[in-house]
């Protein structure tokens, strides 16, 4: 705006703010034309607005902070209930894997009490047929007992009905 402008926008006019002077400049936050003396009242509350601003975010991030470790702590308990839950699903494997041989092994002694029972002449096919049915008792292809486990996984989910997380996904943090 040149100053001829201003001046036919102003001339006959009193500051918008205190009414009493002559309007100097426009005021950038609030787009009135004011005096100096009241310009510098609006830039004093502007400043004052966004200290108290800042003081604001910086009470969210200290906040945020807070949450952080909050939820830090609530991990490692979920954590601690995990190897917890791990040492106990350990311990059950083994008293199944014990059953689990100790069937196989009745199986085996019950087959080696049948050949101390068969009359001379049975005894060969008996070996034989005892070969073929226990032919998947071996190291190398040990089919008998397949030992597998699903890895625990602790979740996060971020509350509120509308908000999105930014971190959906371990690979992308951002969508």
């Amino acid at each position: 705006m040149t100053y001829d402008e201003r001046e036919t926008l102003t001339s006959g006019r009193n500051c918008a703010e205190c009414k009493k002077k002559p309007p100097q400049v426009q005021c950038l936050h609030c787009s009135q034309f004011v005096c100096l003396e009241c310009a510098q009242k609006h830039v004093n509350l502007v400043a004052l607005e966004s200290e108290d601003a800042m003081h604001f975010l910086n009470e969210k991030l200290d906040i945020l902070d807070q949450i952080a470790a909050i939820a830090r702590q609530k991990i490692v308990q979920e954590r601690d209930m995990i190897v917890r839950y791990a040492d106990e699903e350990r311990d059950r494997s083994f008293m199944q894997l014990a059953r689990m041989i100790d069937v196989e092994k009745q199986k085996v002694r019950y087959k080696s009490q049948e050949l101390n029972g068969l009359p001379l002449n049975a005894i060969p096919a008996y070996i034989r047929e005892l070969k073929a049915e226990l032919q998947y008792l071996t190291i190398e292809n040990n089919d008998l007992i397949n030992v597998s486990s699903t890895a625990p996984r602790i979740l996060l989910q971020q509350r509120g009905s509308q908000r999105k997380s930014i971190y959906d996904d371990d690979d992308n943090m951002f969508n």
